[in-house]
Formats: C-alpha cells, structure tokens, sequence
C-alpha cells in the first residue's frame, strides 16, 4: 500500500519495490520511472512519473506530486495530485521520453488542482467523483491501476469492475 505522509526515502523505496514486483511480457518498454524532488533534495515537494507501453500501441502512465505536509519532528509529504492514465499511445515523446497525450482514452483517473477528483472513460469529459460509486481516490494508487490494466488486458473484463466501481 502506498506510504502516506512520508519521507522522500520511503516514498522511493516502496515504488522501487512496487516496480520490482511488476513481470513485463517481452516487447512492453518503460519510461522511467522517474522520483525527483522538486526543490530541495529529499524534501517534498517532489514528484513521480512512470509508463509502460505495450507492442500494440496502448500505454499507461502513472503520475503523483507530493507536497509539505509538517508532522511533528519531520517534514513529510502527502499525494496533492495524481493522474493514471491508459489509452492509446502516440508516436511522439515528450523531452522525457513519454509519449505525448492523446485526448481521447480509454480511462484516466485524476486528482488535479481544476477539475478535483474526476475520471475520463472513452471521451474527454470530466466525470465527477460523485459519479463514480465504489472509487475510492485517496486508497488508489498507481500499481494498483497497473495491475487492473494488466488483469483488463489478459481477460478483456471491463477495467471499472477490476477496480471496484461503477458509472453511473
């Protein structure tokens, strides 16, 4: 389970581990994964940014920003934002190497500083939290997503049942 209000440490070593237990078919490339503070080393804030990407041309993407959150004794950070993306991947890359978003997805769970907690499934539209029964957004995290992608791809069940929620 993702490590809440924690240290830049933890937070790495539990996504280092997560990524270790991932088993990769042949033909699937990574971007990443990438842990980098955004200020000064080792302290929030700091971010996280991953992507697998399939031979048939679909990828996910799974991204988390901390921030400050101060604690007793020590400064630690807590997920302010998070986007796990899964759809269709373009040919072109970012200066990081990931593949630059489409707009249209086959589904995106996101917690950003416009929208709130939302979600795209095969369209644009921003679908409210409200909406999304059974999706828990502080629980979620992005190997969680990742193995429901997995599970969706090798038995084509749909990927809100895997995670446990329903459109509504």
């Amino acid at each position: 389970m993702r490590p809440e209000n924690c240290q830049l440490a933890e937070y790495e070593a539990w996504f280092e581990s997560e990524c270790n237990k991932l088993t990769l078919d042949p033909g699937f490339s990574v971007v990443g994964p990438f842990i980098a503070p955004r200020g000064i080393p080792g302290f929030p804030p700091w971010h996280s940014d991953f992507a697998i990407i399939y031979p048939d041309h679909m990828y996910i993407r799974v991204a988390e920003y901390y921030e400050e959150s101060s604690q007793l004794y020590r400064i630690c950070g807590y997920r302010r934002y998070f986007a796990y993306h899964y759809g269709k991947c373009s040919d072109q890359r970012d200066e990081d190497g990931f593949p630059c978003r489409i707009k249209a997805v086959n589904l995106r769970i996101e917690q950003d500083n416009k929208n709130g907690c939302h979600a795209h499934h095969l369209n644009p539209n921003h679908i409210p939290q409200s909406r999304l029964p059974g999706l828990d957004f502080d629980r979620i995290d992005p190997f969680e997503f990742i193995r429901a992608v997995d599970e969706h791809r090798r038995s084509l069940r749909p990927l809100h049942e895997i995670l446990g929620f329903n459109w509504s």
